[in-house]
């Protein structure tokens, strides 16, 4: 046999010993047992020897049986960390698009000389009774519900709610509101309305009229949240 053809023998055959050694070595660990979580020794208290044991090793007589665990008790709590930085705001929920529900009428009134009826009308929408203020405003924003309207004979009085007072309105019913617009200039006169202004913490739809000669719509609009 030539030496090319026995080095090529020699090779084969350490492959397969090579191989079959790591086949051995897998099933070896695949069946090893799990780590024990508790050693155990054997003590020479005379020299100081010691030397791990198994479970079921039994000691010399002239030595002393000592365990431990592998893994101690778990330590005190650390204490606390510092707060992180402030995260950025979340975006706008549900809720925003819930109460109060604000609409507004305006014009009050068309300036003429007169005093024409009106009227503001209010539909609660949602399905439980509203909690709702009615604020008839000057130009400058003064509620003037309750007060005098300019040049009225007899005296009128204009509708709606004072300081925080409130109404109820029961579900799918309407509030209708009539009232005289007044006489003047709502750009002169701070005590003649000039817009009305609905709150309400349920859905609510908010229409006005005013009768110079033919009935007039007025321009009413819910508030963007």
């Amino acid at each position: 046999m030539s030496a090319a053809a026995v080095r090529r023998t020699g090779l084969t055959c350490l492959s397969l010993v090579a191989i079959a050694l790591l086949v051995v070595l897998a099933r070896v660990t695949a069946s090893a047992p799990p780590p024990p979580s508790v050693l155990e020794a054997c003590v020479n208290p005379g020299n100081g020897n010691m030397r791990l044991v198994g479970p079921s090793t039994a000691c010399h007589t002239n030595e002393t049986r000592v365990s431990w665990n592998v893994e101690g008790p778990a330590g005190p709590a650390g204490p606390t960390g510092p707060t992180g930085p402030t995260g950025p705001a979340g975006a706008d929920g549900a809720s925003a698009g819930g109460p109060p529900f604000v609409w507004v009428c305006t014009p009050g009134n068309l300036d003429f000389g007169n005093n024409g009826n009106a009227e503001v009308s209010i539909f609660n929408g949602g399905n439980a009774t509203a909690t709702l203020s009615t604020h008839f405003l000057a130009k400058n924003g003064t509620n003037v519900s309750g007060g005098v309207v300019p040049i009225s004979s007899p005296t009128a009085f204009y509708p709606g709610e004072t300081g925080t007072n409130t109404v109820t309105l029961a579900s799918k019913n309407t509030l209708i509101l009539p009232f005289l617009e007044g006489g003047g200039q709502r750009a002169l006169d701070n005590t003649m309305m000039a817009s009305v202004e609905v709150t309400s913490d349920q859905p609510i739809v908010v229409g006005m009229q005013m009768a110079n000669g033919p009935l007039n719509a007025v321009p009413c609009n819910a508030l963007p949240k």
